[in-house]
């Protein structure tokens, strides 16, 4: 999960196993929590996901460890805890913020765990990263076509023209430059 926005402006992205997203993420994210089940221990896509971060300047990340009520013996839970604890703490670095969510009651987390973690976010302060001051990128949270609806049914293939909204951050668009659209490949004017 990829969180970025500033002060009220939250966008919360799930990030898939693919690696162009991930690459697209790691530039935009200020802040990444990394979902780690307890009960299987790291994943590959997550090293894949910590090492494309640190190319782009390696934006706050903050673990959650999930599943913890799979282990019936605290004794068990808390060697897991220490093991994954410091498994994480030698990938990130040494004093990264682990959060440990101790299961799910009737379909849901905890609502103290929940707001504990809510708070932590929420105070939580970002530096600025370095390529994402010096490049223009936008995230949208909404997309309308403004193509003639008689074009569309004539021709599925015709060129469209959309407007989107949401949030520019970094350094300034100019006008008449190409850009690059997250999942979609190439430059486009």
């Amino acid at each position: 999960m990829v969180v970025s926005g500033k002060k009220h402006r939250l966008a919360i992205i799930e990030c898939g196993c693919d690696i162009n997203m991930m690459v697209d993420l790691a530039k935009a994210a200020d802040l990444v929590l990394m979902l780690i089940d307890a009960s299987f221990g790291f994943e590959m896509e997550m090293f894949k996901f910590l090492n494309i971060c640190q190319v782009h300047g390696f934006p706050k990340i903050m673990g959650v460890l999930t599943h913890l009520d799979s282990f019936k013996h605290n004794k068990k839970r808390k060697k897991i805890k220490k093991r994954l604890k410091h498994s994480f703490w030698t990938e990130v670095y040494p004093g990264t913020k682990l959060f440990y969510l101790s299961g799910i009651v009737h379909g849901e987390y905890q609502n103290q765990e929940m707001h504990n973690l809510g708070h932590f976010i929420t105070v939580m302060k970002f530096r600025p990263l370095t390529w994402q001051t010096s490049h223009p990128y936008i995230l949208a949270d909404r997309m309308e076509d403004l193509t003639n609806p008689e074009d569309i049914r004539t021709n599925m293939k015709c060129d469209r023209q959309v407007s989107l909204y949401g949030y520019l951050r970094g350094a300034h668009l100019k006008n008449k430059n190409q850009i690059h659209v997250a999942g979609r490949g190439g430059a486009h004017p």
